[in-house]
């Protein structure tokens, strides 16, 4: 099978409230020094992939990892979209609080964003945003063509990143290669999904920090946003 796209899927870098264990959600929080710096490493790790099209969620510390990438690439220009943002978490935003009374939250707050709730937006982004270029490619270049991949960029969070992957899977719309296994999601971490002619996925990455683990960079080890997700996924 012939690959028409390369979707590098990055979450953001650092910042105070993931190093303080705070739930962000939807807070627009903003990338702290350290966070800048693991963006330059994935800007650096990332330099001399060719991205044609570049995704962010409007979240600024999603964009600004998205603007540091784009540096070495410029001409591409940065779509926002609502639909890659972190998950909303109601009152708990802002908060650290012990995991007990998150739980109990979480159950309890209808205003929580839901795990179908993300995993239906997560999804519409990809076949609104990723799936009709496959298929133009697809279109202009015919079945059995050999191409390049077309490169995608999109930066967003650790816990949207982890429930629409699991949901790619479940829902059949990507499968994972060999080897691959979905931990954590760390800042600044790559994912890549491969899209063929068939117009399925193939997630050949996930959650690669070897850009910083190569610098001795330290990452925050537990996600607070994406650690509640994961009950939703």
């Amino acid at each position: 099978m012939v690959t028409l796209l390369k979707v590098y899927i990055v979450r953001h870098g650092e910042t105070a409230a993931n190093k303080d264990g705070v739930i962000q959600g939807q807070l627009d929080t903003q990338l702290n020094e350290e966070g800048i710096r693991q963006a330059g490493l994935l800007a650096e790790r990332l330099k001399d992939v060719p991205f044609r099209l570049a995704f962010t969620s409007d979240l600024q510390r999603a964009r600004k990892t998205a603007e540091i990438v784009l540096a070495h690439h410029p001409g591409v220009e940065l779509q926002e979209r609502k639909e890659l943002r972190e998950r909303f978490m109601g009152s708990l935003q802002g908060t650290k609080l012990p995991s007990q009374v998150r739980k109990a939250a979480l159950r309890n707050e209808d205003s929580i964003e839901t795990g179908d709730q993300m995993r239906e937006r997560a999804i519409a982004w990809w076949n609104e945003a990723i799936i009709p270029v496959a298929k133009q490619r697809l279109k202009e270049h015919g079945h059995g063509q050999t191409i390049e991949p077309l490169n995608v960029l999109a930066a967003s969070h650790g816990g949207l990143i982890a429930i629409f992957t699991n949901a790619a899977v479940l829902e059949g719309l990507a499968e994972a290669a060999p080897g691959v296994g979905f931990g954590r999601c760390w800042n600044t971490a790559i994912s890549i999904i491969e899209v063929d002619e068939s117009l399925k996925g193939r997630i050949v990455k996930y959650g690669d920090i070897s850009h910083l683990l190569q610098r001795k960079v330290d990452v925050v080890d537990t996600n607070v946003d994406e650690v509640e997700t994961d009950s939703a996924v």
